[in-house]
């Protein structure tokens, strides 16, 4: 295969589109075996939940890797980045997608705060300190449930209906992180604006990962004109990770999907945005569970399913 650093979108985002504009909800079935290849990091706008039904996903998100099996019940916030990594043998799952749609101009008063926030500022407060995997959480559960079972109803109060569920599913997530992710978690004042800097600045990593000079702390400071301790603070509250950890994750990934392809190793580290291969071996180790190395000696992935 030819060398090519746009042999595949890595990190990218996705403009999940919805069928019904008035009620943004999506269900996905999958069904993956131990072989099966899963997606690709992306990130997206919409609240995402793994309903795992059999077997079992290894979910990467936020730099947290976490099993979720058969009964048990993923989530992905807001604008994480994410992917599925491996499977378990006969898997069958449910992905549930809601956009914030849903809920816009949707207000909620914090426990201990005075003034309103959004409600998906609170969400994504309260998310960024919750595990990937939420293992507590049978009124979620329930709810997800209630939403899938409708999904393929039809009739004159069917649409009604699967609307008033996703908002069960939208308030039992609520009561769920907040339990889970405990005291301080609460959005600030300027949480709204912040939202928007992050977003944009996700744009831009996903377009210019692999131009270290174009994404370093200085140059993302000179082109948001935003000082860097306030980028890194935000992005940090807002996805999870850290500018640099989020960066490594994409450089590690578009190396491992070239490296797969045929691409020789240093040629993919070079590809994916690293200058140093030393450096790019410890660092891809570290986060992908095995040297570069390894992978290639694997030989090429077969077919396989989105995650």
């Amino acid at each position: 295969m030819a060398e090519t650093e746009n042999s595949r979108s890595i990190g990218r985002y996705e403009d999940v589109c919805m069928e019904d504009n008035a009620l943004p909800v999506q269900i996905l079935r999958r069904r993956m075996d131990s072989g099966s290849f899963g997606c690709d990091f992306h990130w997206h706008e919409e609240l995402e939940f793994y309903c795992v039904r059999q077997g079992g996903v290894l979910l990467l998100c936020g730099g947290e890797r976490q099993w979720i099996r058969a009964g048990e019940t993923g989530f992905v916030n807001w604008c994480q980045l994410h992917r599925g990594v491996k499977f378990l043998d006969s898997t069958q799952y449910e992905i549930v997608q809601i956009s914030p749609r849903l809920f816009a101009g949707e207000t909620i008063v914090p426990p201990g705060a005075e003034a309103p926030c959004a409600y998906l500022s609170y969400l994504i407060a309260l998310g960024n300190r919750a595990p990937v995997l939420l293992s507590d959480a049978p009124a979620l559960r329930e709810a997800l449930a209630q939403l899938i079972q409708l999904w393929e109803t039809d009739g004159p109060a069917a649409r009604l209906e699967k609307k008033a569920a996703a908002l069960r599913v939208l308030a039992a997530l609520a009561e769920c992180l907040a339990e889970t992710a405990g005291e301080g978690a609460a959005p600030d004042a300027a949480d709204q604006l912040s939202l928007a800097h992050v977003r944009s600045l996700l744009l831009c990593l996903s377009s210019m990962y692999r131009e270290p000079e174009l994404v370093s702390l200085p140059a993302l400071s000179r082109r948001f004109g935003l000082s860097v301790p306030y980028l890194c603070r935000i992005f940090k509250r807002h996805t999870g990770m850290t500018i640099v950890s989020y960066l490594q994750e994409l450089r590690c990934t578009q190396a491992a999907s070239l490296i797969e392809d045929g691409v020789s190793l240093r040629r993919a580290a070079e590809l994916s945005g690293f200058q140093d291969y030393n450096y790019f071996s410890r660092v891809f180790k570290s986060r992908m569970g095995s040297s570069p190395l390894s992978l290639a000696q694997r030989g090429r992935r077969g077919p396989g399913g989105k995650a």
